[in-house]
C-alpha cells in the first residue's frame, strides 16, 4: 500500500467573511474556542492546535486566479518536512503549478499552494502550530475528534471530478475507499482518505460550478449532537440536513448552515478503519447514504427526501 505524504486535513481558510457573524456562529452554535489575532483575522480553535479554522475579512486570492472556488482554502497536513517536500514534487509532475505560501507564519512552519483540477485552492503545510500551554475550552463545553484523524472531512462538489479522483489518489497517494457510479455508468461519487477517518475527502461530481458542500465536525458525545441541533431548532443557525446515520462511515449527525454559505456536518461515533487492510467497496442499489435520517430541509421548514435521492 502506497503511504501518502499527506496526514490528514490540517485546517479550512475562509476568506472574505464577517468575522462578527463567524464569533458568534463558532460561540453559541459549534462550540468553537475563537480567538482574534489583530489582524483581520479570527483563528478558530477545536483543539490544542492554534486554529482549525481560519477566517480572514479580505479576500487577497480572489483576484489572483489561484482558484475557481473563491474564499476558502482547503489545508492539507503532511507529515514531516520531507513529506511536504516530495508532496510539492508530485503536485507538479502532475503538471499543476505551485505557489510559495505568504502571510501564514504564526500558523504552521511553512506551507505551498495550488490548485486541484477541479478548481480547489489546496495549501499543502508542515509544522502546524500548537499552543497546549493556552488550553483549548470550548464555549459549549464540547470535545472535539481529531489527533490522528485530522480535524474531520471536507466534501466537494466536483466539476472534474474524475480528474480530482485521479489527482489525489495517484499524486497525493489517497485511499479511495468506495466510489459510487450511475445507472448509465458516470462517476457520481468517490470517498476516500490518507488515514484512519474513514473518509476525509469525498469528491461528488456536479455539471454545475464546483462548491464546497461541507466539512466535518466530530465530537465525542452523541448529546453534543442533540444540544447543538436543538440550538439550530431554536434559531441559532439554518440547519439544512436532519439528523440521520451514514452507512459509510456511520456518523451520526446532522447538517448546518455557516455564516460563509457552506455547510457544517455535525457528528458523533464515526468510523475508524485500518488502511492496509481495506477493501475498496461501491455503493449500489438504493442510491441511499444512510441508513435512516439526513432528510433535506425544505425552504417551507419541511422534511425532503433523504441525501441520496
Amino acid at each position: 500500500m502506497v503511504t501518502s505524504p499527506v496526514f490528514g486535513l490540517g485546517y479550512v481558510r475562509v476568506q472574505g467573511a464577517d468575522l462578527g457573524e463567524w464569533r458568534r456562529f463558532a460561540e453559541e452554535v459549534v462550540g468553537l474556542m475563537p480567538v482574534e489575532d489583530g489582524e483581520g483575522r479570527l483563528f478558530l480553535r477545536m483543539d490544542d492546535w492554534v486554529a482549525r479554522i481560519l477566517v480572514e475579512a479580505d479576500s487577497p486570492e480572489a483576484s489572483t486566479g489561484v482558484s475557481r472556488v473563491p474564499g476558502i482554502g482547503i489545508g492539507w497536513e503532511c507529515r514531516s518536512e520531507e513529506a511536504w517536500a516530495s508532496a510539492r514534487r508530485a503536485v507538479e509532475d502532475a503538471g499543476i503549478v505551485t505557489g510559495d505560501g505568504t502571510g501564514l507564519t504564526p500558523w504552521c512552519r511553512d506551507w505551498f499552494f495550488f490548485t486541484d483540477p477541479s478548481g480547489f485552492r489546496c495549501e499543502l503545510f508542515y509544522g502546524g502550530r500548537r499552543d497546549p500551554a493556552t488550553q483549548y475550552v470550548s464555549p459549549r463545553g464540547v470535545r472535539f475528534v481529531t489527533d490522528d484523524q485530522g480535524m474531520g472531512h471536507v466534501t466537494l462538489f466536483a466539476d472534474e471530478c474524475a480528474k480530482s479522483v485521479d489527482f489525489y489518489s495517484k499524486a497525493l497517494g489517497f485511499q479511495v475507499r468506495e466510489g459510487k457510479l450511475s445507472d448509465d455508468g458516470a462517476l457520481r461519487a468517490v470517498f476516500m482518505s490518507p488515514n484512519s477517518r474513514e473518509h476525509s475527502l469525498a469528491l461528488l461530481a456536479t455539471t454545475d460550478i464546483s462548491r464546497v458542500g461541507h466539512v466535518l465536525l466530530e465530537v465525542d458525545d452523541l448529546d453534543a449532537v442533540g444540544r447543538a441541533m436543538d440550538r439550530c431548532l431554536d434559531g441559532l443557525a439554518p440547519m439544512t440536513v436532519s439528523i440521520g446515520r451514514h452507512w459509510n462511515d456511520q456518523m451520526v449527525s446532522f447538517y448546518l448552515r455557516t455564516p460563509s454559505g457552506f455547510d457544517i456536518e455535525y457528528g458523533f461515533g464515526g468510523r475508524r478503519v485500518s488502511p492496509e487492510d481495506w477493501s475498496r467497496g461501491e455503493q449500489g442499489g438504493s442510491g441511499l447514504t444512510s441508513t435512516w435520517g439526513h432528510r433535506r430541509m425544505l425552504p417551507d421548514g419541511r422534511f425532503g427526501p433523504q441525501l441520496g435521492r
